[in-house]
């Protein structure tokens, strides 16, 4: 993976829930810092897509991005998302489907992701 693979920008959000003040909570995104990552997006398709399948029958994208160190807390029990900056269409937003896997060790994450509705 080279830098010049990392064409498209997304940021990483995670749910977090607040008081408010009569015994519930209300549930809001935050960025995960830093605010805008480099990253490969792309559709799966042929062997890709049915292996992804395999794991979550939702699964529909493949995203890319350098490795951080805290990514497993920062993504911890399946309750991020992303934002999928594309210049063309506007911002998407993709419900993460399945854990990090790190392809390359300390390198580099792929995240398996659906586009929500």
């Amino acid at each position: 993976m080279t830098a010049g693979d990392l064409k498209h920008r997304i940021t990483l959000q995670a749910l977090t829930e607040t008081s408010d003040g009569h015994d519930g909570y209300t549930q809001t995104w935050a960025n995960i810092a830093p605010a805008r990552r480099a990253a490969m997006v792309r559709p799966l398709r042929g062997r890709d897509l049915e292996r992804a399948q395999q794991i979550d029958p939702r699964a529909t994208h493949d995203v890319i991005l350098r490795f951080w160190r805290t990514y497993s807390t920062d993504l911890d029990g399946g309750r991020a998302r992303l934002v999928f900056h594309d210049g063309d269409v506007g911002d998407r937003t993709f419900e993460i489907v399945g854990p990090p896997v790190e392809t390359k060790s300390r390198s580099a994450l792929t995240l398996i992701a659906k586009e929500a509705a």
